[in-house]
C-alpha cells in the first residue's frame, strides 16, 4: 500500500496546529501549583548545555532538559526516527536545514504554522525559507553556514596571485599556480562531501528539487547545475584541483603546508582549520567566494533549526525557547563562542564575538567577510536527503576515481533519489 507523499503528511500534520494556540501570547510565567513545565532537547553542538543553562536560570517558567546525541549524520537521526515511532522522541532537536524536508516527509515534525509568522522578520530570509518545506515553516534558524574563500596568503603572496572575484580567474589562477609550482595545486576537490557540492551549486543559482502541489520535481542536471560540473570537470581533466577526501588527515597535511593553497569552504570550517592546521597560523586568510557573476549568491553549507517533534506535549514553551536560543544575545555569544556557528538573526551582527580579530588568521575580523555572504534563496531540499546524499558522494567519488563525468554522476544520483522517494510513497515526476 503506498504511504501519503510528503506534502499529504504536512497537510495531515495542520490538523495538530489547535496546539500552538498559545505560541505567539505564552510567557516564561510559572504554571498554577509552581511547578515549571519542562521540555527536553536533543542536540549535539558544544555551547548547546551552556546555553540551555542560561535560559534555565532566566525562565523560571519553563525547564529543559539538554541530551546530548550523536551528530544527525553520525545516528542522531537515526535515533530521533525510532523515539519518534516508540513515542519516546524529545519536543525539540537540532537538525540540520538538509534533513528537515526529510522528517516533514516521514511525519516527524509538526509544523509552527501561522502562529510564529510576526517572528520572521528577525531572521534572515535564507534561513527562514531553509527551515520551510512546502510553504510550512518547521523550526526557528538557529544558524547558517555562509561560504567564503580560504586562501593561503604566503603562498599567493610567492606567486603573484590575489584572491579571485569570480571563478573564471579562480580556474586561471589554478593553471598558472600549477605551471609555477608543480608541488601545488590551487585547491581540492572533495567528491565525498555532497553538501559541499550542493553549496557550489546553489550559489550558481541551481536547485535540485521543487515542489508543487502534492508532487516533487527532482533536476540535478539543470544548466545552472552543469555549468558547476563542468568547471570542476575542467580543473580535474587538467590536474589542476587535488582530489581529497573531505576532511581527511591528507587534506589538512596539504592545507598545513601549503601545498593546497585555496578552499572554498563554510564558515565553521574555520574552526576545522584551527584544529587540523595549527602550525600554519598566520597564513591562513579569508576572501569573499569566487562569483560566475556580480550578483551571485555567496553560497552557503550547513546550518541548523531548532525543529517541534510530532507529539510535543508542551509546544508553547518549546518554542518560546527555540525562539529564545535563536534570537537572545546571550545564548548567540554563548553559541558563537562555544560552537563556532554564524547566527541566523539578522541582529547578530554586533555581538562581540563576531568582531574580534582573530590571530589564527592574522588578527583578520573574518566575520567581516561572512556578514556579507548572501545565500540563495531559490534553493529547495529533497524529501529524501539521506539517500540523495549517499547516492551523490558515491557517485562523484567513482566519477572522479574512474576519471568519468560529474554530470553523468549527478544524473546517477537523480535516478537513485527519484527511486527512493517513490520506495517512501512520495509523488515525484520522472522528467
Amino acid at each position: 500500500m503506498r504511504t501519503p507523499s510528503a506534502p499529504r503528511r504536512m497537510l495531515a500534520a495542520l490538523a495538530a496546529l489547535s496546539a500552538f494556540a498559545c505560541v505567539a501570547s505564552c510567557g516564561s510565567t510559572v504554571p498554577q501549583g509552581g511547578q515549571p513545565a519542562t521540555i527536553t532537547f536533543w542536540g549535539w553542538a558544544p555551547g548547546y548545555q551552556e546555553a540551555v543553562a542560561q535560559f534555565n536560570a532566566t525562565h523560571p517558567g519553563v525547564h529543559v532538559e539538554f541530551q546530548k546525541i550523536a551528530p544527525g549524520s553520525r545516528g542522531g537521526y537515526a535515533a530521533v526516527l525510532t523515539a519518534v515511532k516508540d513515542g519516546t522522541a524529545p519536543c525539540l532537536v537540532q537538525m540540520g536545514y538538509e534533513s528537515l524536508p526529510s522528517f516533514a516527509a516521514e511525519g516527524a515534525l509538526l509544523p509552527i504554522g501561522q502562529k510564529v509568522l510576526a517572528e520572521r522578520v528577525n531572521y534572515s530570509e535564507t534561513a527562514w525559507k531553509q527551515s520551510s518545506v512546502a510553504g510550512e515553516v518547521y523550526g526557528f534558524p538557529l544558524d547558517l553556514g555562509p561560504m567564503a574563500l580560504y586562501y593561503r596568503r604566503d603562498v599567493y603572496a610567492r606567486y603573484g596571485l590575489k584572491p579571485e572575484a569570480t571563478w573564471q580567474e579562480f580556474a586561471a589562477d589554478a593553471a598558472r599556480l600549477r605551471q609555477a609550482a608543480p608541488g601545488h595545486h590551487l585547491t581540492a576537490f572533495t567528491p565525498d562531501d555532497p553538501w559541499w557540492f550542493a553549496a557550489l551549486t546553489a550559489q550558481a543559482g541551481g536547485s535540485w528539487f521543487d515542489v508543487k502541489g502534492s508532487t516533487w520535481k527532482v533536476n540535478t542536471t539543470s544548466p545552472n547545475s552543469t555549468k558547476v560540473t563542468a568547471f570542476w570537470q575542467d580543473l580535474l581533466d587538467k590536474d589542476l584541483a587535488k582530489t581529497e577526501k573531505a576532511y581527511s588527515d591528507e587534506l589538512f597535511a596539504d592545507l598545513r603546508n601549503g601545498t593546497v593553497a585555496a578552499l572554498p569552504a563554510p564558515v565553521w570550517f574555520s574552526g576545522l582549520l584551527t584544529q587540523n592546521a595549527a602550525s600554519a597560523a598566520g597564513q591562513w586568510a579569508v576572501a569573499p567566494m569566487p562569483r560566475w557573476d556580480a550578483d551571485d549568491a555567496s553560497g552557503f553549507d550547513g546550518g541548523s533549526a531548532t525543529a517541534i517533534i510530532k507529539g510535543c506535549n508542551a509546544a508553547g514553551p518549546a518554542l518560546e525557547f527555540a525562539n529564545w536560543l535563536g534570537s537572545d544575545r546571550r545564548s548567540l555569544e554563548i553559541l558563537v563562542d562555544k560552537a563556532g556557528i554564524y547566527p541566523a538573526a539578522v541582529t547578530a551582527d554586533t555581538l562581540p564575538a563576531l568582531n574580534r580579530p582573530d590571530p589564527y588568521f592574522g588578527n583578520q575580523v573574518i566575520f567581516d567577510v561572512f556578514r556579507k555572504a548572501q545565500g540563495s534563496t531559490n534553493w529547495t531540499w529533497g524529501p529524501v536527503m539521506n539517500e540523495t546524499s549517499a547516492a551523490l558522494s558515491a557517485e562523484l567519488t567513482k566519477a572522479a576515481t574512474d576519471r568519468t563525468p560529474l554530470r553523468t554522476a549527478l544524473q546517477a544520483a537523480r535516478e537513485r533519489t527519484i527511486d527512493a522517494m517513490r520506495g517512501k510513497g512520495i509523488d515525484v515526476t520522472a522528467d
